[in-house]
């Protein structure tokens, strides 16, 4: 625009940062792209580059992983920038993710001018794409391309206000490059109150009634705590229930653990395989309460029945969210009464209609005792337990326990001792979550803490550098077989059922010829490393150093060799 005063004249992107800044965005995790050049410009000299502040990383799927973790830690979505169809492609896997986890999240993209004659030659040509939404549609809760200013504000409103709405999703609003960078007159930013998610839906008496009286009349209920708010107040209102019901409790480490372990009438929180304890307890329930649990049938299937006319009382909004692509909605489960409701508003519901707490007709059977090596190679259950033992009286919060760690030698204390995985199973994702983690704990005196597998931590290292350029305190402990073991695992099986030599089970597995040096690589990204450790009398002093490191301020990365776990029974 020709001749006009640039300390006057306003862009469409100078609109969007206006109303990120008025929802209240903390951070915008990107990687650079120049589809939303005009963003970024309006956001570093519109805005000063704060509130919300850019949040560099190296790769789109990490600038995803990093929101997510921020999520799960706040219970608020974090902001993410993609660019073009090319940036988008990058983090599809991550954006899954996140979706399963059913975390918030804002996410705008941008794509090459949609009337094509404005678009540069080439390089705008291949970044430019039609429905480019349509590439993650069937894993967003809501996605558009607005085509002019005052559209744009409305759908960043309705993406706004969607993500934080239960149940929770990832949001995208892609924007294209005029809208960004054409000069406009400034709409003015809404008042955002006036856009707020809908209330929750209340709970009709006549469904609480019909939940105390089934759950009154159990003898062993049993608890399972799936997807939950992360706050004091709903942890203790758990409890609340839990003795109110006389319920033994199970925990679905993958979304997180909501109850104290040290609890008598706690029983496990596994991550995929329940323990003979957790099958159980299962086995010998007469009633199940599920608050918001993923996959209810394929835990039933653990009893002799089936789970068939079993008493269930099911509190859950997921069911909006399923559709035909995505099969993460599960089988589907039997039920008595089905709740369309958050879990925790549930609990706080139904407490009202309970009594205080009654005795547990339960004996929970004890917590199995592992033999631990006192020398020499570091199982999976010595390095849980080093870690238990470094860890002490200290605040922490686990982003992540490799497949194979016992989930009865871990404390769980408070809400964000363990917030859960990746919720797609996408490996290469907890980098990014415990930098996001670490992004919403810095100064809080918790420090994130993954325990990962190499294969893991391999496939998301790009994150590291963030941790370390944002000076984010955090620890990642790498349980190091050098492969991708719990594939190995599977190999094992199909060479068992058809005969074949199970000696190649780690043929395409092994990370070994040349093995990765975990810890330069870590360096390199600008972290303080220790290790390789191999040996359990060197690993207590080993993990007492990496936590004081990061306690002193720096991203931290341990790389422990270890055994491959123990075969499942």
């Amino acid at each position: 625009m020709s001749g006009a005063d640039p300390a006057s004249t306003i862009y469409g992107s100078d609109v969007a940062a206006d109303l990120l800044r008025a929802f209240g965005v903390r951070y915008l995790a990107i990687n650079p792209g120049a589809s939303f050049r005009g963003l970024h410009d309006s956001i570093v000299n519109r805005l000063g580059n704060a509130e919300p502040k850019l949040v560099l990383t190296l790769h789109e799927a990490q600038a995803v992983a990093i929101a997510h973790g921020y999520a799960k830690v706040t219970g608020e979505p974090m902001g993410v920038v993609l660019h073009a169809n090319v940036g988008l492609m990058n983090a599809v896997m991550a954006i899954y993710n996140a979706f399963t986890d059913r975390v918030p999240m804002l996410i705008l993209g941008a794509t090459g001018a949609v009337d094509a004659a404005r678009r540069r030659p080439w390089i705008e040509w291949i970044h430019t794409s039609r429905d480019q939404a349509a590439l993650i549609r069937p894993f967003v809760k809501w996605d558009d391309q607005p085509a002019s200013v005052p559209a744009m504000v409305e759908s960043l409103l309705r993406a706004w206000s969607l993500t934080r709405a239960s149940p929770q999703a990832p949001t995208y609003v892609c924007l294209d490059v005029p809208l960004q960078e054409d000069p406009c007159a400034h709409p003015g930013t809404p008042n955002v109150a006036r856009f707020a998610p809908q209330s929750a839906a209340a709970i009709a008496e006549a469904d609480l009634v019909q939940a105390a009286t089934l759950l009154k009349a159990a003898r062993r209920p049993l608890l399972l705590v799936g997807r939950h708010q992360r706050t004091q107040a709903a942890w203790d209102a758990r409890v609340r229930l839990a003795e109110a019901l006389g319920a033994a409790v199970i925990c679905d480490q993958k979304v997180g653990v909501g109850f104290p372990s040290d609890h008598p009438l706690f029983v496990a929180a596994p991550a995929q395989y329940p323990d003979k304890r957790a099958a159980g307890v299962v086995n010998e329930a007469d009633l199940v309460l599920s608050l918001d649990w993923p996959d209810l049938k394929g835990l039933l299937a653990l009893r002799a029945d089936k789970g068939a006319g079993l008493p269930t009382v099911i509190a859950s909004p997921d069911e909006r969210l399923h559709n035909g692509w995505s099969l993460d909605h599960f089988p589907f489960p039997e039920a008595d009464l089905r709740l369309p409701v958050a879990a925790d508003a549930f609990v706080t519901a139904i407490l009202l209609h309970l009594g205080t707490a009654r005795a547990s007709e339960w004996s929970i059977p004890p917590k199995p005792v592992h033999t631990l090596p006192s020398s020499g190679p570091i199982t999976i259950p010595a390095l849980v337990a080093a870690f238990d033992k470094a860890r002490g009286t200290r605040k922490v919060c686990i982003t992540r326990l490799t497949f194979g760690a016992p989930d009865s030698m871990v404390r769980f204390t408070g809400p964000l001792d363990c917030i859960g995985m990746d919720g797609g199973g996408g490996i290469g994702s907890t980098p990014g979550i415990t930098v996001g983690a670490a992004l919403a704990l810095k100064g809080s005196g918790r420090l994130p803490v993954a325990i990962l597998g190499d294969g893991d931590l391999l496939m998301g290292s790009q994150a590291l550098w963030t941790a370390a350029a944002k000076k984010l305190p955090c620890l990642f402990v790498v349980n190091n077989n050098s492969s991708f073991y719990n594939d190995v695992e599977h190999q094992e099986t199909v060479a068992k059922r058809r005969g074949t030599p199970v000696e190649n089970k780690t043929v395409g597995m092994a990370i070994t010829d040349p093995p990765v040096n975990i810890t330069e690589l870590a360096h390199a990204h600008g972290c303080d490393v220790f290790g390789p450790v191999a040996r359990v009398e060197d690993l207590d002093a080993v993990l007492e150093q990496a936590f004081r490191a990061a306690e002193s301020g720096a991203a931290v990365l341990v790389d422990v060799v270890t055994l491959p776990p123990a075969a499942r029974t």
